[in-house]
């Protein structure tokens, strides 16, 4: 009889052992398969310098009813791997009404930035802040335009951002705005072909590239 128990016991160690192993196993096939290269993919979208049409959006907690949005060269939400642009070269704040869908966008520049309010045709020298609402934002983006410096009172190169806001109903059936930024041109291009110190790259055409 206790032979009988011995055996048995010994059999389902051997059958937890193996149970166990082929769970492991399982794991890590599921993990290399599948989970591994979704985190070097996102690992790698972090050092592709940015394109036209990128786009980010934003919706501010209500609980906070505070956020923010950092446009840098390695860092920040918006980072551009552009060896041009200083980290948090642009910082977007927005501040949400108590009691109503509207905000409060406050802009802090830390280099060299061109700026066109809504409505208007022509870009002029971002001062240190600029401060506008929401509602003069729909369908009427604010653009920005960034780089390392200003030649008589010109950017030779540079990246455009937009900035809108839209409304959407979420989840709960309830009306919330959206920030959307979007990368518009970018003059003349990023050399994606040379890449510098730090996973950076700078302003120019990829030889080769075709001609506008």
């Amino acid at each position: 009889m206790y032979l009988s128990i011995a055996i048995l016991d010994s059999f389902v160690l051997v059958l937890s052992g193996v149970l166990t192993i082929s769970v492991l196993g399982l794991g890590f096939v599921v993990y290399n398969q599948f989970i591994h290269p979704i985190f070097l993919r996102k690992e790698s979208d972090r050092f592709i310098p940015v394109q036209t049409g990128d786009k980010y959006d934003l919706v501010v907690d209500e609980l906070s009813r505070f956020a923010s949005f950092h446009v840098g060269c390695k860092t920040g939400q918006l980072a551009t791997r552009c060896n041009a642009i200083t980290e948090d070269h642009l910082i977007f704040q927005f501040k949400k009404s108590r009691d109503s869908e509207d905000y409060t966008i406050t802009v802090l520049k830390n280099g060299p930035s061109f700026y066109k309010p809504p409505r208007m045709e022509h870009y002029g020298k971002m001062e240190s802040k600029e401060t506008f609402d929401s509602y003069e934002i729909i369908g009427h983006p604010a653009e920005f335009r960034i780089s390392d410096k200003i030649a008589k009172d010109r950017m030779v190169n540079f990246i455009e951002i937009s900035l809108t806001s839209s409304f959407y109903f979420n989840r709960s059936g309830k009306e919330r705005m959206k920030f959307t930024f979007e990368v518009g041109k970018i003059q003349p291009g990023i050399n994606r072909k040379v890449r510098f110190r730090g996973d950076v790259y700078g302003f120019g055409k990829e030889e080769g590239a075709d001609e506008d």
